[in-house]
């Protein structure tokens, strides 16, 4: 008798703890998504904001919940999941006639979603390339039967990627957005900002993997001394290796080089001949994502410049037009900035309006040049893999 009377004291003790550990309302559901993601647990993030979902009686309120499962599982990496819950918290924002949502934030989310449809077929395409059979624990091979069945509703999908690539670049976009606790934070102001506080999550980015390279080519104007130098052909070529600093700047150290002809006419046999200049340098770019799929980058190199094709006298470079036995080389100093588009998660396209290099003159160069400066402008590809 007294050992029953010892289970009902300590059930009418512990059965209402217990009773209140579980979230009863939709905003306990949001405080424990919150929380969750918070730790990282996206997983159990979006199940606790879908059950806020279910729970939350007041329909303007309830889109924000859609929008924050699908935040979690974007950062979860779940990229079918997260697409799914994006739109569906864009087709509850349509009908939302009391705040809609900010053009600029339609626009954000569906930059979002298309990056994730892009994951989603690169994590389906792994998904079926052979072997699709699973392996004996006794080193047998082929004799297992294939992997991967079941069913389950779109909120309820699975599935892991590597991190987006939009901007930037990348490129994707490194605005931070937030999670709305309750309220619909996601519908903006009408300048697009948001109005929520809480969890703070950032848009997908291109974030690169191993290496960085890009390759461009346009117009270049040479100025040395008096000369009066044509406009140029210019080719360039970078490659290094990408530091991610945040979710909207990426860093890339590697080293960079520059082609350009230079034609001329030989001063003493009227022949048409061409020096070059080549150029390699140590540099260090940096892209800032400021849009989806949109970065800006300024590159700084330092390094040499080779003038070459002058071993014949005549040529309009040298004192007296006197050939030389090799290259000259000089010091070179490099900047420049360009606007990166992300065509792929791996393929961005690139305009660089201004690039600006400046050599002091080496000995042996006529007296009138001062220094070699050139201006670029360049049109370009990068690739990242």
């Amino acid at each position: 008798m007294k050992r029953i009377r010892t289970l009902l004291f300590c059930a009418s003790v512990f059965l209402p703890m217990l009773a209140m550990a579980d979230p009863k309302s939709a905003d306990d559901w949001y405080k424990e998504g919150e929380t969750q993601y918070n730790l990282g647990n996206f997983d159990k993030a979006a199940d606790a904001f879908k059950q806020g979902y279910t729970l939350e009686s007041t329909e303007s309120k309830k889109p924000a919940y859609l929008y924050n499962v699908a935040q979690a599982y974007r950062q979860g990496k779940k990229c079918k999941d997260a697409a799914f819950f994006y739109k569906r918290y864009l087709s509850l924002k349509e009908q939302d006639t009391v705040k809609p949502l900010a053009e600029k934030k339609r626009t954000e989310i569906e930059g979002w979603i298309a990056e994730l449809e892009e994951c989603e077929k690169t994590q389906s395409s792994i998904a079926a390339k052979p072997p699709d059979t699973t392996m004996h624990p006794d080193g047998g091979s082929g004799t297992g039967t294939k992997t991967g069945s079941g069913s389950g509703s779109p909120k309820t999908g699975s599935g892991t990627s590597s991190p987006l690539t939009g901007s930037g670049t990348g490129s994707g976009s490194g605005k931070v957005v937030a999670v709305g606790g309750g309220s619909d934070d996601g519908s903006d102001g009408s300048d697009g900002s948001d109005d929520g506080g809480g969890v703070r999550a950032t848009a997908p980015t291109t974030a690169p993997k191993l290496l960085s390279a890009r390759f461009t080519g346009g117009a270049s104007r040479i100025s040395a001394g008096d000369l009066s130098v044509p406009i140029q052909a210019t080719f360039s070529l970078f490659a290094g290796y990408p530091v991610m600093v945040n979710d909207a700047l990426e860093v890339d150290i590697g080293a960079a080089g520059t082609f350009t002809p230079l034609p001329f006419t030989n001063t003493m046999t009227n022949a048409k001949s061409t020096a070059q200049f080549v150029s390699a340098l140590a540099d260090v770019g940096a892209t800032y994502t400021v849009a989806p799929k949109i970065g800006v980058r300024a590159d700084v190199g330092i390094g040499a410049l080779i003038f070459s094709g002058m071993g014949e006298a005549g040529n309009p470079f040298t004192v007296g037009g006197a050939s030389t036995t090799g290259a000259l080389t000089m010091l070179a100093v490099r900047a420049g900035i360009s606007v990166d588009y992300a065509i792929t998660p791996n393929i961005i396209a690139t305009v660089a309006p201004i690039a600006f290099t400046y050599s002091p003159p080496k000995s042996g160069l006529r007296d009138e040049i001062k220094s070699i400066t050139r201006l670029d402008f360049m049109l370009g590809i990068g690739y990242r893999m």
